[in-house]
């Protein structure tokens, strides 16, 4: 099997508000992401940031259904806490963890990540740009990764770079590689500013 992991847990703060509860047309973009995702994905995980964000997002019908919701388990370290909890829950070898608002998941490219991960037996497979820029928030982590990130923790180091560089086998996917799949490789624009919803369809 393989799980699906939505990080819900940012603050938000060039938004303005919790990304997490946007919705693109009538629907919430957490249920829109999850409904593409489903197709190449055996379980579902939503990553919140506490038990108040999970009733926000309850009260706008942004859980899917059958989703396990869970927690981060240390306050302060963004990513790192949500990818842990989520990969702690996970029932899954490997897992995409998902950054909440990637309105565009494109789940050939999904496959060919998770298909990277297996076929090397690595600890992650991750895209990366031609400028160097990673897309750690778009990635598919084996289990060590939970390990890792609770090391970084111990650590006090608050970054996912920090925490990736504690792995063994890490593959770099070359973002042009992808483009087969997704040609604009819109699967991995965000939604950082209100403006940009102005461009979603």
């Amino acid at each position: 099997m393989r799980t699906g992991i939505i990080l819900c847990g940012g603050r938000s703060r060039r938004f303005g508000k919790d990304k997490a509860l946007l919705t693109i047309g009538e629907t919430p973009m957490i249920r829109r992401m999850a409904g593409r995702i489903s197709q190449v994905v055996g379980e579902i995980i939503i990553a919140a940031r506490d038990s108040a964000q999970c009733e926000s997002l309850a009260a706008v019908s942004a859980i899917p259904d059958g989703a396990e919701v869970v927690y981060d388990p240390v306050k302060g370290y963004g990513p790192v806490a949500g990818i842990l909890a989520g990969l702690s829950a996970s029932k899954s070898e490997y897992s995409i963890c998902l950054a909440c608002d990637l309105p565009y998941v494109n789940i050939e490219v999904i496959d060919a990540l998770f298909g990277c991960a297996e076929a090397n037996n690595s600890d992650a497979a991750i895209p990366k740009h031609p400028d160097g820029t990673l897309e750690p928030l778009h990635a598919v982590y084996g289990r060590s990764m939970a390990n890792a990130c609770r090391d970084a923790v111990d650590r006090k180091e608050h970054t996912i770079r920090g925490a990736i560089s504690l792995l063994e086998r890490v593959v770099f996917v070359p973002t042009e590689s992808l483009r087969r799949f997704d040609p604009d490789l819109r699967t991995f624009l965000n939604v950082n500013y209100p403006e940009d919803l102005g461009v979603m369809v």
